[in-house]
C-alpha cells in the first residue's frame, strides 16, 4: 500500500497570514482614528447677519455637485446681530468691559439650538467628515470686544467636538469685510480680522477673505458691512471650495 502524504503549501499560508495582518491593521488604524470611510459629510453653517440662506443654498450645491447629494448634510443655525459670547457659555469678557450681569446671561444661548440642530442631522447618520463653517465677528469688532475673540473661538470649536464625539472636526472661517477700513476707530475691526487669519491658518482648517464681496460704488468705495445677494452667493461657493479641499486632503 502506498501512503499519500499531502504536501504543505508554506507560500499560501505565508500569503493568507499577510493578508490577515494588513486586515487587523487596517481595522485597528480605522478604529483609532474614529472616523470611517462612509463617503458621507456633515457641514454645519452658524454666524450672524451675513451667513444667510442664501449662503447655505450656494455652499450646497457646491458640495452635492462634488460629492453627491445623497452623502451630503448641511444644517445652519444663525441669527443676526450676534456677538460670539451668544455661542459660548463660559464666555469671559475682557477686562474692563463692563458687560452687564443681564447681557452676561445671554451667554451660550445660540449654542443649544446649534448643537441639537447638529445631533439631529448626526442621528442614524455616520460621517466620514464633519465641518463647522464660520461668518461672524462683526459684533464683537463693533462692540469693542476683539481681545478675547480667539479664546471664544476656541471654546465654540471645542465645546463642537466634545458635544458631537468628534476630535476631528475641521472648520473653516470668514474673515469679516473691510467695510470699516477708513473709520478713524476701527483697532477692534482690525483684530478681529487678524485674529481670524491666525484661526484659519492653524493645521487642518482654513480661512476665506471676503473684501470683494460687500459691494461698494464710487458714493460707498468701502462697500457694507452686509454681503449683497451676488457676494453671499459667491461666499457659499467660496466656502465650498475651501472645505472641500480640506477634505480632499485628509
Amino acid at each position: 500500500m502506498i501512503n499519500h502524504i499531502r504536501q504543505s503549501n508554506p507560500s499560501g499560508r505565508l500569503r493568507r497570514l499577510v493578508f490577515l495582518l494588513v486586515l487587523t491593521l487596517s481595522q485597528s488604524a480605522s478604529a483609532g482614528t474614529g472616523t470611517k470611510k462612509t463617503g458621507k459629510h456633515l457641514f454645519i453653517l452658524s454666524g450672524q447677519s451675513n451667513m444667510t440662506g442664501t449662503v447655505k443654498g450656494a455652499f450646497a450645491a457646491r458640495v452635492e455637485k462634488r460629492f453627491g447629494k445623497e452623502n451630503v448634510v448641511v444644517v445652519i443655525r444663525q441669527k443676526s446681530g450676534r456677538g460670539i459670547r451668544f455661542w459660548v457659555a463660559d464666555y469671559r469678557q475682557p477686562t474692563g468691559r463692563g458687560l452687564t450681569d443681564k447681557k452676561m446671561s445671554s451667554n451660550g444661548q445660540e449654542y443649544k439650538p446649534l448643537i441639537e440642530t447638529a445631533l439631529a442631522a448626526s442621528k442614524d447618520n455616520s460621517f466620514e467628515t464633519v465641518s463647522f463653517i464660520w461668518m461672524q465677528g462683526e459684533s464683537d469688532a463693533n462692540n469693542r470686544l476683539s481681545e478675547v475673540y480667539e479664546e471664544s473661538f476656541i471654546k465654540l470649536v471645542d465645546q463642537l467636538k466634545k458635544d458631537l464625539g468628534r476630535d476631528d472636526l475641521q472648520f473653516v472661517i470668514a474673515r469679516i469685510n473691510d467695510y470699516a477700513r477708513s473709520r478713524p476707530d476701527n483697532d477692534h475691526w482690525h483684530r478681529v480680522r487678524e485674529t481670524q487669519v491666525t484661526l484659519g491658518k492653524t493645521p487642518g482648517n482654513a480661512w476665506i477673505d471676503t473684501d470683494d464681496l460687500n459691494g461698494g460704488d464710487a458714493n460707498k468705495p468701502d462697500g457694507d458691512i452686509h454681503f449683497p445677494t451676488e457676494g453671499a452667493v459667491v461666499l457659499g461657493q467660496r466656502f465650498a471650495d475651501k472645505v472641500i479641499e480640506l477634505i480632499t486632503k485628509k
